[in-house]
């Protein structure tokens, strides 16, 4: 049987997997810590001298990397890993296709193998059209966007970029109080500076700074004071990451009209689904002045499959192997 070796290469974690082709599923999944290695090979060899698969029944290899991926050198966004196609080939071997895919690329080409069950719609229902672009937006280490464009055959044309350093927009005075209190550090806010795991912080140290307050906490200590509900900054974080989300998504959908929808991934808000349903997000992203009847219609969902990166590199090894 023939086999793709998949791996999603995030800030944080390295999550390698097999999967079989024209089965979309990965199996044998590992998820190992990037400070624990020097390199994406050390982390790669570690994997695949455990696997079950020998190297010499994989016939694809697809990469997504947390970072842009069309440089000679590809260095990612928030690890020091760096590497080149050349290299890649070389380790792998001869004889093996090859994709290096920017991690929301991966996101999106999952989204035609997800099943309903995957999907969490935010909002009042609305109609998705299948035929029409969609947006994959997703905050975890940092906030990955991508546009997705179906075709009738083959697939989706992804547009990859590097949205989440936009810039972020405010809308009422507590905002504006956290992108000053922001500006003071960064002189430039981009959305991933609030909308990421260093995003929760930041915004809670903003706000903790608006009470008089100096007080930072980690990501962690955020999740475990919501998980506790003793701690009224922590829960107005989350209330106002939510907002910040909304915010972004609807100045998308109004870049490129998403008829398809928009799918949220990444690691923090499926941890939050009650939350986020309960939040102010879609309110956020409607409130858009005149543009509001443009932008209400457009459906979201929060995608909880739990590994969406390695199914859209199983989805695109498979089309590889498929039109050699």
């Amino acid at each position: 049987m023939s086999h793709a070796l998949i791996a999603d290469l995030g800030g944080t974690n390295a999550r390698f997997a097999l999967a079989a082709i024209n089965d979309y599923q990965p199996k044998e999944v590992r998820v190992l810590p990037c400070k624990d290695y020097e390199s994406f090979f050390d982390a790669a060899a570690d994997y695949v001298s455990q696997c079950s698969v020998d190297m010499a029944a994989i016939d694809a290899v697809v990469l997504a990397i947390a970072g842009p991926v069309n440089q000679a050198v590809i260095r990612f966004s928030n690890n020091d890993w760096q590497f080149t196609r050349a290299q890649i080939e070389e380790f792998f071997g001869a004889g093996k296709a090859v994709a290096l895919l920017n991690d929301f690329d991966a996101v999106g080409h999952c989204l035609v193998v997800l099943g309903n069950d995957e999907l969490e719609q935010l909002g009042e229902p609305s109609t998705v059209d299948p035929s029409a672009p969609c947006w994959v937006i997703g905050a975890g280490t940092g906030l990955g966007v991508a546009c997705v464009v179906p075709q009738a055959q083959g697939p989706a044309i992804v547009l990859p970029g590097e949205g989440g350093h936009i810039d972020l927009s405010t809308c009422n005075a507590q905002e504006d109080a956290i992108v000053t209190f922001l500006r003071e550090r960064h002189h430039r806010v981009s959305a991933e500076r609030v909308l990421s795991g260093m995003g929760l912080e930041n915004i809670y140290e903003a706000l903790a700074h608006q009470q008089g307050l100096k007080k930072r906490l980690s990501a962690p200590e955020i999740g475990a004071a919501l998980a506790r509900g003793d701690d009224p900054i922590a829960t107005a974080t989350l209330e106002q990451f939510f907002v910040f989300l909304g915010r972004v998504v609807g100045d998308f959908v109004l870049a490129v009209e998403s008829r398809g929808g928009v799918y949220i991934a990444g690691g923090i808000v499926p941890r939050y689904l009650e939350q986020i349903k309960q939040s102010g997000f879609r309110k956020a992203m409607e409130d858009k002045g005149r543009m509001r009847d443009f932008v209400a219609p457009i459906p979201t969902f929060v995608v909880t499959s739990e590994y969406p990166g390695l199914m859209g590199c199983a989805h695109y090894a498979t089309y590889l192997v498929n039109q050699a």
